[in-house]
């Protein structure tokens, strides 16, 4: 089968998961919006504290002129832009992990063929809510330390891009499985992160490919939306009222699509765990993709 074919075969499994059940699609919807209202109130707060402290002003007014003249900043500013940093990638990586525990472990329970619901999703992410900030704290500093590695100020950086890049791309595949762990075992965050890394080795990586599948199907969604809503903003150039129209809908296609997305690869990740963790293939998923998911590269089914 080519990869197309792949990737349209776990769609169509991946989507008849969530026909079955609807409210899987709360899980990154949810999500998304608390971390824009996160995000929103932590800028608030930090704009307001700037405003009412002059001293604060003039302070970061000279640490930026320094940076512009390539001099050295206030090393105190230093500290408390990266404790800002981690409290922002805390709090965003606990929202992000808790509803994705959440979706997955209630996609567990649909692929193991017992009904679900939103409150039990839920209901699971309370009960790792312990491992879920464990889990979060580490994410939160490796998301420091990355960020760090992008924003040195010594030449043009090449170096630290590229480390940062590759510990971006490390980060990714040892933690591709931690999210369906936390929601299925009770174990720490560095034993959710091992446990995943463990599968890792064991199938050489090969159930990425499913992964990349389904992000070309909605790659290619997205790039048909913005095609179709640049010709129609074309077409309705002389409409003012019709142009916010056109953009309205392309946006919310392309949140809609990210959504599906986003649940589409947490259902297959729980689908892949399942079978990676006690050999069962779920009956919505065709049994030899899931099993190629886990030949060695070069082995034969």
């Amino acid at each position: 089968m080519n990869i197309f074919g792949r990737s349209w075969s776990l769609f169509k499994s991946s989507w008849g998961v969530v026909r079955s059940e609807p409210s899987l699609i709360w899980f990154p919807v949810l999500s998304a919006l608390l971390v824009v209202i996160a995000s929103l109130l932590l800028l608030g707060v930090l704009v307001g504290v700037v405003a009412l402290n002059p001293n604060l002003q003039q302070a970061l007014n000279n640490s930026s002129a320094a940076a512009d003249s390539g001099e050295t900043g206030s090393p105190l500013l230093a500290v408390a832009g990266i404790l800002v940093l981690f409290v922002y990638y805390l709090l965003i990586s606990t929202i992000a992990t808790y509803f994705a525990t959440g979706m997955a472990g209630a996609a567990l329970r649909r692929l193991d063929g017992h009904d679900t619901s939103f409150a039990e999703g839920i209901q699971i992410a309370n009960s790792r809510l312990g491992l879920i900030l464990g889990f979060a704290a580490i994410e939160a500093t490796v998301g420091v330390v990355l960020s760090l590695l992008r924003n040195q100020r010594q030449g043009s950086n090449l170096a630290g891009n590229l480390l940062a890049s590759l510990g971006d791309l490390a980060w990714g595949v040892a933690t591709f499985l931690v999210i369906p762990v936390i929601a299925d075992q009770p174990t720490s965050p560095f034993g959710a992160i091992q446990k995943s890394t463990s599968l890792l080795r064991k199938t050489w990586g090969e159930q990425l490919i499913g992964s990349g599948g389904l992000g070309l199907i909605f790659g290619l969604l997205a790039a048909a939306v913005v095609v179709l809503t640049f010709l129609a903003l074309f077409l309705v150039s002389s409409v003012a009222a019709l142009l916010w129209t056109v953009l309205g809908i392309g946006g919310g296609a392309l949140i809609l699509l990210a959504v599906l997305n986003s649940t589409l690869s947490g259902i297959y990740k729980a689908a892949v765990y399942r079978y990676a963790s006690q050999g069962q293939v779920a009956t919505q998923f065709d049994r030899t993709l899931i099993q190629n998911a886990f030949h060695a590269k070069g082995a034969t089914a």
